[in-house]
C-alpha cells in the first residue's frame, strides 16, 4: 500500500462533505476525493485506486442500497467499506451487519465514531500483507453476504446465479439447521429481476397452525370473530417478490392444498374471501426434514413436493467444507470487534486445531454464536483453549488429528507450493504427523502445550532465531511470542542439535 491512502467520501450535502473533509485533512491530506450522486460514485471507483470508501447508503432508494453495496463490494473486493446509515434503520443496521462491510457509522455523523472508523482503517491498511508470491491467499469476496471459498461453496453460487437468471421457478432449499437456507433464499431474491420488490420469510414452525394460514393468505372483514379489518397476507405482500417459506415440512396438510393452488393457478382466496386473487409471487422453499420421508408418511403432499422441487438447492453442512472455517471465523471476529467496539481476538494455532476439529452440529450459527459469545464474555486479547466451552473439547483427541491436513487448511495453500528457502508470512511450517504418549493416564492440556512448544521451536529454527519474523509464521504478536517463549522456557532451544 502506498504511504498515504486515498479516501473517497460520498454524501450529497455540503456541509456533511466539508466536516468530513476537515477530519480527513491530516491522515489523507492530497488523496480525498468527495461525491455527491451515485454516479460520480461509480465513475470515481473505476478510475481511481480508492484505499477506504466512506458510503453514505442514503445515496440510493431505500429498496436498493444493499443491492448496490454487493455490487460495490463484488466490484471491489479489496476496497475498505465504512458504510453511513441512518441511526433508526435498524433493518437495515442487521443487513450492514450480515455482510462483510469492514465498518459502519451512523447519521448524522459523530465525530468520534467517524475518527474510530477511520483509525480501524488505517490501521487495516498499514498491517494489510502486499507479499504477491504463490503462496500469498487472496480472499474472493462475499457472494451477497455469504462466505465461502471452497469448491462445493462456490459452486452453490454459480447454481444460485443459474436459478436466479429464471424468476418463475420454484426453489427448495435443503440443508441442516443454522447453515443459512435464509441468506441463500435472499441471494435467489437480490441476483434476480425481483430484487427491487419484496422479499417475505415466513417460518412455517414459528407460527401456530391456526394462525399460519390468515398469516399466508391475510383475511377479510367478518372472516371471523376479531377480524374488524381487511388483512393483507404474506403471499400478497409479496406479490412481484420472493415469498421464502422456511421448515415448509411442518406446515399441515390442508394449508399445503392452498399453497399448492397458488404455485399452479398464480392466483389465491383470503380467509372468509369469495374472489381469487391474481397473483405473481415466486415462492421459495426452505426445509432441514426429508421431505420424501413425509411424503411416504402420508403428512406432506406428494403433489406439493414436486412442485416445489423444481430446483432442488442443498447446502453443505460446515463440517464438511472445513476449508471455510479460518475465514467464516475471521469475518465473525470482524464483525463482533466492530459491533463491541474492542480490539480483534487472536486465536493461537491449538484453538484453531481444536476448532477445526469439533463437528459444528449447528453449522455456521454455531460458529458465530461462539464467537459472540467470547466476545462478550472475555475480555483479553488471545483466546486460550481453556477458554472455549467444553463441548467442544469433549470429543477432541490430538493423536487423532490429521497435522498435514491442518496445516494446509490454516495456511490456505497446498503443502507442496511452499517456496524453499524464502521467509515470508505464508512460509508452511510442516507440523508433526501425530503426538505420542505412553500408555496410560493422558494430560491433555500438557499435549497441547508440547505440540505448541515445537512449532515454536520449528519456527524460530526456520527464521534463524529471528522472533519477529517466527511470529509473523506463527500468526502471533511479536510480545505474545515472546511471553511464550519465557513461560515455556524455551530460550536457546531453536539453536541446539
Amino acid at each position: 500500500m502506498s504511504a498515504t491512502p486515498t479516501i473517497l467520501f460520498s454524501d450529497p450535502t455540503p456541509e456533511k462533505q466539508l466536516f468530513c473533509l476537515q477530519l480527513f485533512s491530516e491522515s489523507a491530506p492530497d488523496n480525498v476525493h468527495i461525491c455527491s450522486s451515485p454516479d460520480a460514485l461509480i465513475e470515481t471507483l473505476s478510475k481511481v485506486k480508492v484505499d477506504i470508501l466512506f458510503l453514505n447508503l442514503t445515496l440510493f432508494p431505500d429498496e436498493e442500497c444493499i443491492s448496490h453495496l454487493d455490487a460495490i463490494q463484488n466490484d471491489f473486493p479489496e476496497l475498505l467499506i465504512i458504510a453511513a446509515i441512518p441511526e433508526d434503520q435498524t433493518a437495515l443496521e442487521q443487513e450492514i451487519l450480515s455482510r462483510n462491510t469492514f465498518f459502519y457509522i451512523t447519521i448524522p455523523y459523530k465525530e468520534s465514531e467517524v475518527q474510530l472508523a477511520l483509525k480501524r482503517a488505517l490501521t487495516k491498511l498499514a498491517i494489510q500483507p502486499t507479499d504477491t508470491s504463490v503462496n500469498s491467499r487472496k480472499r474472493l469476496p462475499p457472494f451477497h453476504g455469504i462466505i465461502g471459498e471452497t469448491e462445493v461453496m462456490q459452486n452453490l453460487f454459480s447454481l444460485i446465479k443459474k436459478i436466479s437468471e429464471d424468476a418463475l421457478a420454484t426453489v427448495l432449499i435443503r440443508g441442516e439447521s443454522g447453515t443459512g437456507k435464509e441468506m441463500v433464499a435472499k441471494a435467489i431474491h437480490r441476483h434476480s429481476s425481483r430484487k427491487n420488490k419484496n422479499f417475505v420469510p415466513v417460518n412455517c414452525a414459528a407460527i401456530p397452525d391456526d394462525l399460519l394460514e390468515s398469516e399466508l393468505f391475510g383475511y377479510t372483514k367478518g372472516a371471523f370473530t376479531g377480524a374488524t379489518q381487511n388483512k393483507i397476507g404474506r403471499i400478497e405482500y409479496a406479490d412481484g417478490g420472493t415469498l421464502f417459506l422456511d421448515e415448509i415440512g411442518d406446515m399441515k396438510p390442508t394449508l399445503q392444498a392452498k399453497l399448492l393452488r397458488v404455485l399452479q393457478e398464480k392466483e389465491f382466496e383470503p380467509v372468509g374471501g369469495l374472489k381469487a386473487t391474481p397473483v405473481d409471487t415466486r415462492v421459495v422453499a426452505a426445509t432441514h426434514c426429508d421431505l420424501e420421508q413425509l411424503v411416504s408418511e402420508g403428512t406432506f403432499r406428494e403433489d406439493l413436493y414436486y412442485r416445489l422441487s423444481v430446483i432442488p438447492l442443498k447446502i453443505p453442512p460446515l463440517k464438511d467444507r472445513r476449508e471455510d472455517i479460518p475465514i467464516l471465523l475471521d469475518a465473525f471476529l470482524d464483525l463482533h470487534a466492530t459491533k463491541r467496539g474492542r480490539d480483534k481476538f487472536i486465536i493461537p494455532m491449538n484453538v484453531m486445531i481444536a476448532l477445526l476439529s469439533y463437528e459444528w452440529k449447528g453449522n455456521v450459527r454455531e460458529l458465530e454464536n461462539l464467537v459472540q459469545q467470547m466476545s462478550i464474555l472475555y475480555s483479553g486479547k488471545e483466546i486460550q483453549l481453556e477458554d472455549l466451552p467444553e463441548r467442544l473439547l469433549a470429543d477432541f483427541d490430538p493423536e487423532a488429528v490429521d497435522y498435514e491436513l491442518m496445516n494446509t487448511i490454516i495456511s490456505g495453500v497446498s503443502l507442496s507450493d511452499k517456496e524453499p528457502e524464502k521467509i515470508s508470512q505464508s512460509t508452511v511450517i510442516s507440523l508433526p504427523g501425530r503426538l505420542e504418549w505412553q500408555e496410560g493416564q493422558v494430560d491433555f492440556n500438557e499435549l497441547i502445550n508440547d505440540y505448541e512448544s515445537q512449532l515454536i521451536i520449528k519456527a524460530m529454527k526456520i527464521t534463524g532465531g529471528n522472533k519477529k519474523e517466527a511470529a509473523k509464521l506463527l500468526n502471533l504478536k511479536r510480545t505474545t511470542l515472546l511471553e511464550k517463549i519465557k513461560k515455556k522456557n524455551l530460550q536457546g532451544m531453536w539453536e541446539e542439535n
